[in-house]
């Protein structure tokens, strides 16, 4: 347990001093973008979360931490996504909307950021699930499991906190049923902690960068702590159905409309 605090602890400091230097950078080099409400703000502050997780990593690794192959693959596809979310943020188009836009481009034979963001979330799902898999449709599940978990989180990411509050939600059932969490889920909760204020009151925005990072750790968490398969298969389900229903309406209409999940989104909100 009190590794588990240190690493919170070492996630939350590293942010806190990291994020507000991010944050000038991006002003400084004009990486800003105009959120729902208009006002413009630093995009692809999740830069300060990845980087903060990558030191904290670095850190811990000869005092003894749990810092396993399969974990620092989850770093390694992380900044990964981190990547490909930079690109999006700093170079985006709207060529296509929805997964489905950007697969239909892929066909065409366009490559648009969103559809290069779809491969390479493939491809960094891949990269975790060989370490974890024993059989193929095991193997096809915990890709599946990990890169639509990633969609879904940066599906969140259209207003403050709300990406953040979905990791947090997802984490905190999991750890509930499983009883189990991942050292970078420890370092990522301590760092969205930190961030998570900032977040709020709309003076940053994780931006793709952030929300690809902690949805894939979110993901790939999932298919290294949840042992039981039927598990696994009953949450690819339920991300399926919520990408599937994310093309058909709107997530903030459907969060708007309903009482417990509205609270939720706009607690510690100033608006």
């Amino acid at each position: 347990m009190y590794q588990s605090l240190i690493l919170i602890m070492l996630g939350y400091i590293f942010t806190y001093i990291l994020q507000n230097m991010i944050r000038k950078l991006l002003i400084e080099t004009g990486q800003v973008v105009f959120n729902f409400q208009g006002i413009k703000i630093p995009t692809s502050m999740g830069i300060a979360i990845i980087l903060s997780t990558v030191l904290v990593f670095s850190f811990i690794m000869p005092f003894g931490f749990n810092t396993s192959l399969e974990i620092l693959y989850i770093v390694y596809a992380g900044c990964l996504m981190g990547f490909v979310g930079i690109i999006d943020d700093f170079f985006g188009d709207s060529l296509s909307k929805g997964f489905k836009g950007h697969i239909i481009n892929l066909i065409k034979g366009k490559l648009t950021t969103g559809g290069l963001k779809a491969i390479m979330g493939i491809v960094a799902s891949y990269i975790i699930s060989l370490q974890v898999s024993t059989i193929f449709y095991e193997l096809v599940v915990n890709v599946l499991l990990i890169s639509l978990t990633t969609n879904f989180i940066n599906l969140l990411d259209t207003r403050p906190g709300r990406a953040i509050k979905g990791f947090s939600i997802f984490t905190f059932l999991l750890f509930l049923m499983n009883g189990n969490m991942t050292n970078i889920q420890y370092i990522v909760l301590g760092a969205l902690v930190a961030y998570l204020p900032l977040d709020l009151k709309a003076k940053g925005m994780l931006g793709d960068t952030g929300s690809n990072f902690i949805g894939i750790v979110l993901g790939a968490s999932m298919v290294i702590t949840i042992e039981n398969f039927v598990f696994r298969v009953s949450l690819l389900i339920i991300v399926l159905l919520l990408n599937f229903i994310s093309e058909k309406y709107s997530f903030s209409k459907m969060i708007e409309t309903n009482k417990i999940l509205s609270f939720i989104d706009h607690l510690g909100r100033d608006s």
